[in-house]
C-alpha cells in the first residue's frame, strides 16, 4: 500500500530533477568489494547446481556476482532505484540494514529516488534513468503492452527463477500480483486486498449489544452482506455524538476500488464487467445494486468524503481518532491503527468484506485495491542487476525483514510472512488472519485490458457524482456504460474482446 502517514506539502525527488539522492555512491565501498571478491568464488557454479544448493537470496547474489565476473557488468556500476514514499523505507530496511547488506554483499551501490504519487505511467514516460520501481496491479495492461515496462519472462528464464506459491514459504497469488495473460509483469511486493475494520470496544459493549438487538432483532456482529453493513453503520451513525458511522474512502480519483468488491460480489461465481462482445454490464439489476450500496455508505460519512484528496490520508487518520464506527483498507491499517501511538490501539476488529446472499449462498468477492510490485522500466541501463535485486529483496530470507519494518508500507506478499513474529507484532495476528482468509475470494483490480485508466477515470467520475447526489445509481451506470462502448470501440472491439478473455483467465475463486 502507498504512504499513509501524515506529510508535509512539498516536492518529491527523482532522477531529473533532484540533486541529491537518498543512497550513497560511496557508502560501504570498501567493504563491499572484499564481500563480493569473496562472491565471485561462486561465480564458475552452473546456474543448475546454484539453483539446487543455495537459497533465492544466495542465488541472486551469486549472479550478480557471476555477471560482474563475465564483465557484462561493471563492478561501478549504481542500480538506481524508484519508489514511492509510503515504501521506500520497507526496501532500505531499519536503519538501511537492508541496503547496507546488499552494497556489502555485492560491491553495487543503490541510489533511491522518491518518485510522485500518480500512475506510474506518467513516471515512468517522464524519467529516463530509473532501473527499478513500483507499479499498482491494475496498471499492469498498460505497461508492457505500450513498451513502458519490461517483460519479465525472459529474466525469470534466463537466471532460472520461478514465482512459487507454495504455502510454507511461496508467493501469495502470484497468478494476481504478477502475471498479465501468459506474461510475467512484476515482481510480488505488496498484497493489497480490502479488510473490513469495525470498533471491536463498541461491538463488544453490553449495552450497544442489547441496543441492536432491539432495534434489528440480530446479534451485534461482524456483517455478512451488504444489507447488514449498511444496517451496522447506521446504528452506529451518531453526528451529535461525534461518531459517524463509517469513513469509506470516496476519493474522486480511486472511485472504484470500494465499488469493485460490491460489483464483483452480486453474482455466482462474479459479475464481469464486460460480456464476451465487450458489452458492458453495468447497467444492469446487479451494477445498480452494487452502486446503490456503495453510495449508502456516504449517508452514513462525515462531510466531505466526496472531495477531492479523501483516500487513506484522510480516512484513517479520521478514524484513528476514534470518530467512526467503521473502515475500509489494506492489511496496512492494521498496522497504523495497532501503532504505539494510535489513540484506538486494541480496540479494532478486523473483518471480511461482506457479500451477496445468491440461491442461499454468500458470495464474498475481493480485489486487490493498490499492491505495489516492482516492475522494470522499458531500456533500463542495469535490467539484470534490478532484476536480481528484485529477487534478493522478494526472498523468503530477506523479505520479512522488509515487511517488518514498522515505518514502511510493504504488506505481506509471501505466506510465512503470516507466521513470522515480528510481522505478527506489527499487524495482530487477528487482521493477519482476516487477510490469509480473503485471498480464495480475491479477483484481479480493475478492467485488466489496454485503455484501463480510461475505463476506470470514467467510472470514478461517474461514481462521484453520484456520490454527490448530482445522478442517481441508475444513471452513473448508463453513463458509464455508453462511454466504455465509446472506448471499446475507438481501441478495437475485438482486440478489446481477446484482452478481457485472456484477463478472465485469472479469475480463480476456490471459495
Amino acid at each position: 500500500m502507498r504512504d499513509m502517514t501524515p506529510r508535509a506539502h512539498g516536492t518529491y525527488g527523482h532522477p531529473n530533477t533532484s540533486p541529491k539522492p537518498l543512497g550513497s555512491r560511496h557508502l560501504w565501498r570498501a567493504t563491499a568489494i572484499l564481500s563480493c571478491t569473496v562472491l565471485l568464488v561462486t561465480a564458475l557454479l552452473t546456474p543448475a547446481l546454484v539453483e539446487a544448493q543455495s537459497s533465492q537470496a544466495e542465488r541472486a547474489l551469486t549472479s550478480v556476482s557471476q555477471l560482474i565476473a563475465s564483465g557484462e557488468v561493471s563492478q561501478n556500476s549504481v542500480l538506481r532505484l524508484g519508489f514511492k514514499q509510503g515504501n521506500i523505507n520497507a526496501y532500505l530496511g531499519n536503519n538501511l540494514e537492508l541496503q547496507k547488506e546488499w552494497e556489502q554483499k555485492t560491491g553495487i551501490v543503490l541510489e533511491t529516488w522518491i518518485i510522485p504519487q500518480k500512475p506510474i505511467q506518467q513516471v515512468i514516460a517522464s524519467t529516463t534513468d530509473i532501473d527499478l520501481t513500483v507499479a499498482r496491479n491494475h496498471e499492469f495492461p498498460e505497461l508492457i503492452p505500450l513498451g513502458l515496462t519490461e517483460d519479465l519472462t525472459p529474466l525469470f528464464a534466463e537466471f532460472g527463477f520461478t514465482l512459487d506459491d507454495d504455502l510454507e514459504t511461496g508467493y501469495i497469488r502470484p497468478d494476481l500480483q504478477a502475471y498479465l495473460g501468459d506474461r510475467i509483469a512484476a515482481v510480488p511486493a505488496d498484497g493489497d486486498p480490502v479488510i473490513l475494520y469495525l470498533r471491536r470496544d463498541l461491538m463488544e459493549d453490553p449495552k450497544e449489544q442489547a441496543a441492536f438487538r432491539k432495534a434489528t432483532g440480530r446479534d451485534l456482529a461482524p456483517p455478512e452482506t451488504w444489507q447488514e453493513y449498511e444496517e451496522l453503520v447506521r446504528f452506529f451513525h451518531r453526528p451529535d455524538q461525534g461518531l459517524y458511522g463509517v469513513v469509506e474512502e470516496r476519493d474522486p480519483e480511486g472511485a472504484w476500488m470500494f465499488w469493485l468488491p460490491r460489483y464483483l460480489s452480486m453474482a455466482k461465481p462474479y459479475q464481469p464487467l464486460f460480456d464476451a462482445d465487450m458489452r458492458p454490464q453495468l447497467d444492469s439489476p446487479q451494477g445498480i445494486a452494487a452502486t446503490e450500496s456503495y453510495l449508502a455508505a456516504v449517508r452514513y460519512s462525515p462531510p466531505g468524503i466526496t472531495d477531492a484528496g479523501s483516500n487513506y490520508s484522510y480516512t484513517l487518520p479520521y478514524y484513528m481518532q476514534g470518530k467512526a464506527f467503521a473502515v475500509m483498507s489494506t492489511i496496512a491499517a492494521a498496522k497504523l491503527l495497532n501503532g504505539d501511538k494510535s489513540p484506538i490501539r486494541d480496540r479494532i476488529l478486523a473483518a471480511a468484506l461482506p457479500g451477496t446472499r445468491i440461491d442461499g449462498e454468500l458470495v464474498r468477492r475481493n480485489t486487490i485495491i493498490y499492491g505495489n510490485n516492482l516492475v522494470i522500466p522499458k531500456g533500463a541501463t542495469n535490467r539484470k542487476l534490478a532484476f536480481l535485486y528484485a529477487m534478493w529483496i522478494t526472498s523468503p530470507e530477506i523479505s520479512s525483514r522488509s515487511v517488518g519494518v514498522r515505518g514502511g508500507f510493504t504488506d505481506p506478499y509471501r505466506w510465512h510472512h503470516l507466521r513470522d513474529p515480528r510481522i505478527r507484532k506489527i499487524y495482530t495476528p487477528q487482521a493477519l488472519e482476516v487477510f490469509a482468509e480473503a485471498w480464495p475470494y480475491t479477483l484481479p483490480p480493475g478492467t485488466g485490458i489496454p485503455g484501463d485508466s480510461e475505463y476506470l477515470d470514467v467510472l470514478n467520475a461517474n461514481l462521484t457524482a453520484a456520490a454527490r447526489g448530482e445522478l442517481t445509481a441508475g444513471e452513473a451506470m448508463r453513463r458509464t456504460s455508453d462511454a466504455w462502448e465509446q472506448i471499446t470501440d475507438r481501441l478495437g472491439r475485438e482486440q478489446q474482446a481477446r484482452h478481457w478473455k485472456a484477463f478472465q483467465s485469472n479469475f480463480r475463486v476456490t471459495q
